[in-house]
């Protein structure tokens, strides 16, 4: 239940939110872990706010598997409770804003039926943190044909999956039509419930169209190194952004050169963040640097916003996204380690 009677309580929350905020990871922290070794790095979160969950599963797992299940149920408990203490609308939008782990859990799910991966696989990998109740995910992940899938989805009302395309995407094995249909959707929800009655929520406006203008960005780099066509591109791009409208991103998609849509990448707020040799990039098609670039970008964003409206929505997101991106450090970390990278990969693969 909702504190203070319902109201949105903006001091109580950006309070506590600031207490956790406290708690994370320093960049100290990832030099260290990155010259330890898997055991080493599972004792270490094990004194660090991940004790609860890393104390609980250490019977049941260890190595890199250990560590993946531990910080993703600590970062799930962690938005739980942020949404338990809130209140009123505040509540409501960061329960929108949420949602995407929702979206994110049913894509996992769909994917990994649709690779045919291991309950276990896939299990591995959600993320709990939004409104589905365990007892759908648990009848997703028993699911054996694209029937008895879509009559699963059907019996919820938290997520809603176009059926023609879910089977198109099953039938072709090709699901990213169907997710950014998804993704769209959570994006277009998410804006309409922002009332843009005070300047908090307008400032809060901008940081999100903010981020569709940065998610744009990032299709546009996956997809342009991948060779895709300018006109087939544009039905990825997720509507609402603030720099970054329609018209301005299928003129980049349908650029011949990388120069000529960096150059005009460049003349935007985000340009400072595109730091990649061009040549460089057009030779090997390595984006990995610049969507890191993108994230660092975003962060930067979250930090800026929050502290001009330090009584509103926007400190809560920046510790929301500090708190995932500091889960999928780890994450690539561990599965570093596991796989015997040299740490100094490793390292270049973190954002910092």
């Amino acid at each position: 239940m909702p504190i203070f009677g319902g109201r949105s309580n903006y001091p109580y929350i950006c309070a506590r939110v600031k207490a956790k905020k406290s708690f994370l990871l320093s960049k100290d922290a990832y030099h260290r872990m990155l010259s330890m070794d898997l055991a080493e790095i599972g004792r270490y979160l094990g004194e660090t706010q991940y004790r609860e969950e890393m104390a609980a599963l250490g019977t049941r797992y260890d190595g890199a598997t250990l560590i993946e299940n531990g910080i993703s149920q600590n970062l799930a408990k962690t938005y739980t409770d942020i949404l338990s203490f809130s209140g009123g609308h505040l509540r409501q939008l960061i329960a929108e804003y949420l949602h995407r782990w929702d979206i994110y859990n049913v894509k996992t799910l769909i994917r990994g039926k649709a690779t045919k991966a291991s309950i276990d696989d896939i299990k591995e990998i959600l993320i709990p943190a939004g409104s589905l109740k365990q007892e759908f995910i648990n009848q997703m992940l028993q699911t054996t044909t694209t029937e008895e899938l879509l009559e699963t989805l059907r019996q919820q009302s938290v997520v809603y999956v176009d059926e023609e395309l879910l089977r198109n995407a099953l039938q072709t094995g090709k699901l990213a039509v169907m997710e950014d249909a998804l993704d769209k959707e959570y994006y277009s929800s998410l804006l309409k419930s922002i009332r843009k009655t005070t300047i908090s929520e307008e400032r809060f406006l901008d940081f999100m169209r903010k981020e569709i203008d940065i998610t744009n960005l990032k299709v546009l780099f996956k997809l342009k190194s991948e060779g895709m066509s300018g006109e087939a591109m544009t039905q990825y791009f997720i509507p609402g952004g603030l720099e970054f409208k329609s018209d301005r991103l299928t003129k980049l998609a349908i650029s011949e050169g990388m120069k000529e849509m960096m150059d005009d990448i460049r003349q935007s707020s985000y340009g400072d963040y595109i730091h990649v040799d061009i040549e460089e990039f057009e030779d090997t098609k390595d984006i990995s640097s610049l969507l890191r670039e993108m994230d660092k970008a975003l962060l930067d964003l979250a930090d800026k916003f929050s502290h001009l409206y330090p009584l509103s929505i926007l400190p809560v997101l920046d510790y929301v996204l500090r708190k995932k991106t500091e889960v999928e450090n780890i994450r690539i970390i561990a599965r570093g380690k596991e796989s015997g990278l040299d740490p100094e990969l490793i390292k270049k693969l973190l954002v910092l």
